[in-house]
């Protein structure tokens, strides 16, 4: 069920209303219970894959904690859980990727018939929970995770249901410490409340306007003027970031009115001066993943510089192919990747050598607005994905289209209303990255909050329909 809408609506009101009316020992299998009805509302039959793969967890993370009371080693242990699992992922969704690939390097007519001879389903969610299942299991083996977890504890951090669709990505240092002091009071309702109806603006007011208008763009590219193509771009940047940090906000409100806190996954990352910066503040909990759980093992900043490079080069194109089992997933992570590199070669984000002195006038500004532009072309990739076989040619027809400095073809439908959409998205980013505008307006929250309601509610009926899916749910 998405977060706007009725069903999503009714199941939060009646879990909200049972759990601060019931001892503290009832909440968590309460949040169990309503997690379990939050993912079986997606796909019933999944949800006994789901369950299968925690219990299977469970015990491996039981059988190391055993290991170590005894003073064993239990790296093999270790390692048949990490594979067990990153089995189950590739088997659900790469399996098409790698026959296809396969077929397309040796030509051998059995790798098309496998492929066809199948038809799988991608379980909700499962890169995401694959992730934070595979930190539990590592977090364990570091010592990071001390004592053993209940049997509900470890469900309730796998499925806690306002992040179990599309993250953040927890950690279980930050959640579990949560779990039987859920504390709630005024301020946090209110911020909660607050973060609900930003992520609601954000997800259906922007995001779902500047779905349909650049749609047409991606079908057919070549049709289409580098006017249209240029915003379409930038507006697709703001898109997946007012869908995805929407989500973010929507989740962590319903969080703090059941009285925890989850990670912020965003904070201003279109205010950036470097890649660097930018990926400290993008996707907040899967950038620490990807550093934590594959950069440092593959050496990190250790070694010569050319090595640590390549550490993040690899980390980037395997974060891509985390995104969808396509190959423009995959050339999207090396051009993010390769600009980090780039960077890193350059000192740019040391201070010590910048493409632009802080000399120069606007400097700063300046900055700012290359690296948003550059990033938002590698969504190019990213949203040309969708169309499977075909998505290297779109993107290199989108690109060719800019750079060619076409002024022939078609002008996209209502390519002039995303300017306005831009400027709503760098706006809440601005929002975001600082805590001025809020701290300003915490006085007068009394007065807002009924006042935003009404005017969110009047925007969802006027300009949303409510039915898109979360990006990121594809993930």
């Amino acid at each position: 069920m998405l977060f706007n809408s009725i069903p999503y609506l009714i199941l939060f009101a009646f879990t909200y209303l049972i759990y601060w009316n019931i001892p503290q020992k009832g909440r968590k299998p309460l949040l169990v219970i309503s997690s379990l009805l939050f993912y079986a509302y997606f796909s019933f039959p999944f949800l006994f894959h789901f369950l299968f793969v925690i219990l299977i967890n469970y015990a491996f993370s039981e059988w190391m904690f055993r290991k170590k009371d005894k003073g064993e080693t239990f790296d093999s242990v270790l390692y048949t859980i990490v594979i067990l699992n990153v089995i189950n992922l590739a088997f659900f969704k790469y399996f098409y990727f790698i026959t296809d690939s396969l077929y397309g390097l040796t030509g051998y007519p059995s790798f098309k018939e496998i492929s066809g001879s199948w038809s799988i389903f991608l379980p909700l969610a499962i890169s995401f929970y694959t992730f934070q299942i595979i930190a539990v299991q590592v977090d364990i083996y570091r010592g990071v995770i001390e004592k053993r977890m209940s049997t509900v504890d470890y469900f309730l951090f796998i499925l806690f249901f306002p992040q179990l669709i599309a993250g953040p990505i927890m950690r279980s240092q930050d959640f579990l410490p949560q779990l039987d002091n859920p504390t709630i009071d005024e301020d946090r309702m209110k911020k909660g409340i607050f973060l609900i109806i930003g992520g609601l603006f954000k997800k259906v007011i922007i995001a779902e306007n500047i779905a349909p208008i650049i749609a047409p763009l991606y079908m057919d590219p070549s049709k289409y003027d580098s006017f249209s193509i240029f915003f379409s771009v930038l507006a697709f940047g703001i898109q997946v970031y007012c869908d995805f940090s929407g989500y973010t906000d929507m989740a962590r409100g319903s969080a703090n009115l059941l009285g925890y806190e989850i990670p912020e996954n965003f904070q201003g990352p279109f205010l950036s001066q470097s890649f660097r910066e930018l990926w400290s503040r993008w996707h907040i909990t899967l950038s620490s993943w990807l550093r934590d759980y594959i950069y440092i093992p593959l050496g990190g900043s250790k070694g010569s510089i050319f090595r640590s490079n390549l550490n993040s080069f690899i980390t980037m194109c395997l974060g891509g192919l985390w995104h969808g089992a396509n190959w423009a997933f995959v050339i999207w992570g090396a051009y993010l990747g390769a600009l980090i590199w780039i960077e890193r070669s350059l000192y740019l984000h040391r201070g010590k050598k910048k493409f632009i002195p802080d000399t120069f006038p606007l400097a700063g500004f300046i900055r700012t607005i290359v690296i948003f532009i550059v990033f938002t072309f590698s969504g190019v990739f990213f949203r040309a994905a969708a169309r499977g076989s075909e998505s290297l040619n779109v993107a290199y027809e989108i690109f060719k289209g800019v750079l060619t400095l076409r002024n022939t073809g078609d002008t996209l439908s209502r390519v002039d209303e995303l300017p306005t959409f831009i400027a709503l998205g760098l706006m809440f980013n601005w929002f975001q990255y600082s805590p001025f505008v809020y701290e300003k307006l915490k006085p007068y929250q009394n007065v807002l909050l009924p006042i935003l309601s009404v005017v969110i509610l009047l925007l969802l009926g006027i300009f949303g329909d409510g039915g898109q899916d979360f990006i990121y749910f594809q993930f």
